[in-house]
């Protein structure tokens, strides 16, 4: 039987699985099997063009997982040091599983999709307790583009991006540790950057003030210096590096920086100018936002909504823009600023942003009505 062939068969079983697991729910929908039938046609694409070479396509991250996969777990087993840097909550159930024959590499992905399938429940859910229905033009925002092109890819984004809207929109202290243990399993600073927005919430509340955004502008400000000295206290600690301060907190570069982040536009903004931080040409990349054009309107409306109405949804706006804004102020004294590093924040701010659209559109429907009758 051929490569083709077998990897083939493998996702087909694999998306059979999850579309019985998803049939199985009340609150079943049409878009999940989509989302299903997308991922199956997506990853066998790619390994057709690809064959073990899609391990480093779009991101060698890919690469690093198949290696601890396939030679340090056989090789070394199970070390201590490796709960967190060989990423142990991925790669040690999918080696596992592996040894029963399936392609290591496909079942990371589907453990994307699977995380992809439990963001949009996920979401679903959040904006129904808010006595809202989910309409057609909400899906590009709970589970659009760039979360399914991320489904398609052997990486650890979308298992994060649940894990943040676990932690994000929060019931009970379950959730909020399982989230906040999960991200930090898998990526230590985004925990840290949850942590700390939490803590900065929770003095939101505290703080006695009739100015709403002067309060919200004031804390991001601070949860944005914070993080940039966070990531230098972090290297004393990691690394052994001597203390210093900062590099160019406030500078139009760094600024400009971060409007970038919110627009989907991160490629426009290099910590070195003289190198390139991604392969791909800049025309290319601003072509390639038309298919993910969710990565510029989800910041966009989720900003529009936190400035627009900071007294709605209160709680979760704050807690993902202080979180945001610190993990931004870790990542902007590094060169590794991408898309991709979005992705958690970018499932929180999308369902909020639908459910702060929707809130007052619903309001809307039943005010004018009754202003227009008052009228006549």
């Amino acid at each position: 039987m051929s490569e083709l062939a077998s990897y083939s068969i493998q996702a087909t079983f694999l998306a059979l699985i999850a579309a019985i697991c998803v049939s199985r729910s009340r609150r079943t929908d049409l878009y999940q099997f989509v989302l299903i039938l997308l991922w199956l046609v997506g990853v066998v694409a790619i390994f057709a063009k690809y064959r073990e070479g899609q391990v480093l396509f779009y991101s060698n991250d890919q690469q690093f997982h198949a290696y601890v996969i396939r030679f340090y777990l056989p090789l070394e087993g199970l070390q201590p040091g490796g709960i967190i840097g060989l990423r142990y909550l991925l790669t040690v159930p999918v080696y596992f599983v592996s040894l029963l024959g399936f392609n290591a590499t496909l079942l990371i992905k589907f453990v994307q999709l699977v995380s992809l399938l439990l963001i949009y429940n996920r979401s679903k859910n959040f904006i129904a307790t808010k006595q809202l229905r989910l309409k057609y033009w909400h899906l590009p925002l709970i589970s659009g583009p760039i979360l399914i092109f991320m489904s398609l890819l052997s990486l650890r984004d979308l298992i994060l991006a649940y894990f943040a809207l676990l932690f994000m929109t929060h019931r009970n202290r379950k959730e909020l540790t399982v989230g906040l243990m999960g991200a930090f399993l898998l990526r230590p600073h985004l925990a840290a950057a949850f942590l700390f927005g939490y803590i900065v919430t929770f003095f939101y509340f505290k703080w006695n003030s009739k100015y709403a955004i002067f309060k919200i502008v004031s804390l991001a400000t601070f949860s944005y210096v914070t993080g940039t000295i966070a990531y230098w206290l972090g290297a004393v600690i990691q690394k052994g590096v001597a203390l210093t301060t900062p590099e160019a907190v406030f500078t139009q570069f760094k600024i400009s920086q971060l409007a970038a982040n919110f627009a989907g536009l991160q490629f426009l903004g290099l910590n070195d100018p003289s190198s390139k931080l991604v392969a791909s040409s800049t025309t290319f990349l601003l072509l390639s936002r038309f298919i993910f054009f969710d990565t510029m309107f989800i910041p966009l409306l989720f900003l529009i909504a936190t400035f627009r109405h900071p007294d709605f949804l209160t709680r979760y706006k704050v807690l993902t823009l202080q979180s945001f804004l610190f993990f931004y102020g870790i990542v902007s004294q590094t060169t590794w600023n991408s898309t991709r590093q979005n992705i958690p924040f970018l499932a929180c701010m999308g369902v909020l942003a639908v459910a702060d659209i929707e809130h007052f559109r619903k309001i809307k429907a039943k005010v004018v009505p009754k202003l227009l009758t008052a009228t006549r």
